[in-house]
């Protein structure tokens, strides 16, 4: 077990799993929601101002290049909870937070 502790290190700094998930996961899905957010709302301005008969054309690429590149962002994000989530599994499966836990038992009745 100790060789799947050291692969997943970042696990054995939290206390719980709670506090893991709520610390290097939960972060992740908010800013994707949110890079989701702007992307929809960008697209909605671009498709309001493609309707418009006096628009300029390159205000509608310019828009649809936000989308794109917030769509790039989220993806890139999309890859890091993937490996955390990854991690985080791996870490609850091998029972870091088990051991954690008797051994801090252990040590409060040892007190």
């Amino acid at each position: 077990m100790g060789e799947t502790v050291e692969k997943i290190g970042f696990s054995t700094k939290y206390k719980s799993v709670g506090e893991l998930f709520n610390t290097e996961i939960l972060p992740i899905i908010d800013a994707i929601s949110r890079l989701g957010v702007a992307a929809d709302g960008f697209a909605s301005a671009a498709n309001a101002v493609s309707h418009i008969n006096i628009t300029e054309q390159h205000q509608i690429k310019e828009l649809l290049e936000l989308v794109f590149d917030i769509r790039r962002s989220a993806e890139d994000l999309q890859c890091l909870l993937d490996k955390r989530l990854c991690a985080a599994i791996k870490s609850v499966e091998s029972g870091v937070f088990d051991v954690k836990n008797i051994k801090e038992a252990v040590e409060s009745e040892e007190k």
